[in-house]
């Protein structure tokens, strides 16, 4: 490995090691917060027998003290739950089997939610062309966090994701603003969906937590919020990946190799780089250059395990929201399609900048198949082959061709 990338890597490690801490959320929290808000469809009913018959099971739980109570461990109470359990066994078997079994249909819809909203969302790979590429992380973090469920790579697949952005006839050509006013108009919009799909999630999580009740974390309300927060932890992996695989080409780095001395001195300016592109819209950047690298043990081995981390947080989702009580199929229905709603507008704005960036990106293997290099008077010389086929044959005599590497060199 080149001295460069290999200070590159121990940059990029430390930087996510940092990031992972954002999964250290905070979730043995005592709460007396649940069974105040049900969700509307049978939350009447649940009301009615908290209030008439589970008054002491719920006046126990209220007080917020689990070392005055004994654990009913055949009803399947622990240490943690030794307050919350009583009542959700109280109201389980005070409430009917017709609304068991419409909550049961409704914890089926929520079970399969996350592998749903897996595939409308964005991928890691993507996102991380908007942060890395696109030098827009605030609002690659923003989408992050709108996009609670990861979209699922193939382990040990040979990923390329600068194809992403490889030109494809037919594809939409992104509107590109004439003006500084539209450009801020339409940067704004992107900003605006996006806080806009956070918002939704954040509430809607939270909502989960405290109208439902998780029948294997019944202590806690933040298991929704645990759940959607893991996901951004799972994109900033992908960002370290293609980090790995490709990097855009800039005036600050270049593309050789840098001391650890002259890239802390480049931080200003790359953070001023960042500062100033990031309020900027892909299609109106200046041309799209990168440098890709080939693929290394520490590549291999980061990719496998973030594929296995999606997978995993696809598991966890399902596994929480199939295990939510106290919710009926039609609240269950308006929670998915709150989902998708933010899932959807995320996935809008990704890939209009990518089709944005698409638009100004410079494909450097197809200018290099456009080139033509010829000997003329012993001298090497290097045309477009459509300047070549415009020359005189006098012009253009004598001539030699000559194989040419990918590189562009003879």
């Amino acid at each position: 490995m080149a001295p460069g990338t290999a200070w590159h890597v121990r940059v990029d490690v430390a930087f996510l090691l940092a990031s992972i801490l954002l999964m250290a959320v905070p979730s043995r929290a005592a709460t007396t917060k649940q069974f105040h808000d049900f969700y509307p469809q049978h939350g009447d009913k649940y009301k009615f027998i908290l209030e008439h018959n589970c008054s002491q099971e719920y006046a126990n739980y209220l007080t917020g003290r689990p070392q005055d109570f004994e654990i009913d461990w055949l009803g399947g109470g622990s240490p943690v739950s030794v307050l919350v359990q009583p009542v959700v066994k109280c109201l389980l078997e005070n409430i009917s089997e017709y609304i068991k079994a419409a909550s049961s249909s409704a914890q089926v819809l929520l079970g399969v939610t996350p592998p749903i909203l897996a595939t409308l969302g964005a991928s890691t790979d993507e996102l991380a062309m908007l942060s890395v590429i696109g030098r827009r992380p605030l609002l690659g973090l923003l989408l992050a966090f709108g996009s609670p469920s990861v979209y699922m790579d193939r382990v040990f697949d040979f990923r390329q994701p600068e194809m992403i952005l490889a030109p494809t006839r037919g594809r939409y050509h992104a509107y590109r603003p004439d003006t500084k006013f539209k450009m801020f108009l339409l940067t704004s919009l992107q900003y605006v969906l996006a806080l806009a799909a956070v918002t939704n999630i954040a509430v809607l999580n939270w909502q989960l937590g405290v109208g439902t009740l998780c029948a294997w974390w019944p202590e806690t309300i933040f298991g929704p919020l645990v759940w959607g927060v893991l996901s951004v932890p799972i994109h900033l992996g992908g960002i370290f990946s293609v980090r790995l695989r490709l990097r855009r080409v800039n005036t600050v780095d270049g593309e050789g190799y840098i001391s650890p001395g002259e890239w802390v001195r480049g931080i200003p300016r790359r953070l001023l780089g960042f500062a100033k592109t990031e309020w900027i819209p892909g299609i109106c950047q200046d041309d799209i250059r990168t440098i890709s690298f080939a693929e290394g043990k520490t590549y291999v081995v980061w990719s496998w395990f973030s594929s296995t981390a999606t997978v995993i947080h696809i598991i966890f989702g399902s596994l929480l929201l199939s295990s939510l009580l106290f919710i009926g199929p039609r609240d269950s229905l308006i929670v998915i399609f709150r989902y998708i709603i933010s899932v959807l507008a995320c996935r809008v704005v990704v890939m209009f900048e990518l089709a944005g960036m698409r638009e100004n990106y410079v494909n450097e293997i197809a200018e290099e198949k456009e080139m033509e290099i010829v000997q003329v008077d012993g001298k090497m010389l290097k045309f477009s082959k459509q300047e070549y086929v415009q020359r005189s044959p006098v012009q253009r005599s004598p001539v030699l061709r000559l194989p040419v590497s990918p590189g562009g060199r003879v």
